[in-house]
């Protein structure tokens, strides 16, 4: 369970050095986009299993709601148009 909860803080911690550094912009889009959506939902479906074995409960739900929020960031940054500028990546062709 330990073992489990390090690698999911590391990839939490991963999420957080690679978008500090700047090196997923180097990156295409969709690499990018694809990076940061692995790391939040592999991090999320780790912390809501260590919360459903009741592992640490408190850090459990932190790392829960950090995942949320790396998945929330990608969708917004990547997929939603802001300012009128189109969306880095689209979705749906107008």
């Amino acid at each position: 369970m330990k073992r489990l909860l390090g690698i999911c803080i590391s990839m939490q911690m991963t999420f957080v050095l690679l978008f500090i550094t700047g090196i997923t912009l180097k990156l295409n889009s969709y690499v990018g986009a694809t990076i940061y959506l692995i790391i939040g939902f592999a991090s999320l479906v780790i912390s809501l299993y260590l919360a459903g074995k009741k592992f640490l409960l408190g850090i459990s739900f932190i790392a829960f709601i950090f995942s949320l929020l790396i998945i929330c960031f990608t969708i917004f940054i990547y997929f939603l148009p802001e300012a009128g500028m189109p969306p880095e990546i689209p979705l749906f062709e107008r």
